[in-house]
């Protein structure tokens, strides 16, 4: 059977809504993955502003047993690293081995610059379910 409408067995969940950030790390809120067992990871970034030498973008998938304590990174739930200006970065995620509750993590490091910030976020799209999601 041909499956034409393919967006009625995935799930979209914010991982980090679009902010400009100084050097942080930005925890995204927790998502119920309950019923899916895989996932794609994209994060983001504009041009940065207080001409730092240098930047960078880390965006991962951390899990938790009850969405509120215990956070700790999933195994191979890394984009590569961003470093260019207007960049996107992707990695599909097999969450089969992990726990109910998923979250983003996004670091952001500068070199250099006058109090440089750079636009970011993250987006989360859950699939890998043999039923269709709940409305």
């Amino acid at each position: 059977m041909v499956q034409t409408n393919i967006a009625a067995y995935l799930k979209h969940a914010r991982g980090i809504a679009p902010q400009d950030s100084a050097a942080a790390t930005i925890n995204g809120a927790s998502h119920d993955r309950q019923g899916y067992l895989s996932a794609l990871l994209v994060a983001k970034n504009g041009a940065p502003s207080g001409t730092p030498t240098s930047y960078s973008v880390d965006a991962k998938i951390q899990d938790s047993a009850d969405g509120s304590t215990g956070w700790a990174d999933f195994a191979g739930a890394s984009v590569t690293q961003i470093t260019a200006d207007d960049t996107d970065s992707s990695k599909a995620v097999d969450l089969s081995g992990a726990k109910r509750y998923i979250r983003v993590v996004v670091t952001v490091a500068f070199v250099g610059g006058t109090s440089p910030k750079v636009e970011v976020d993250a987006d989360v799209i859950l699939g890998g379910t043999d039923t269709l999601p709940a409305a």
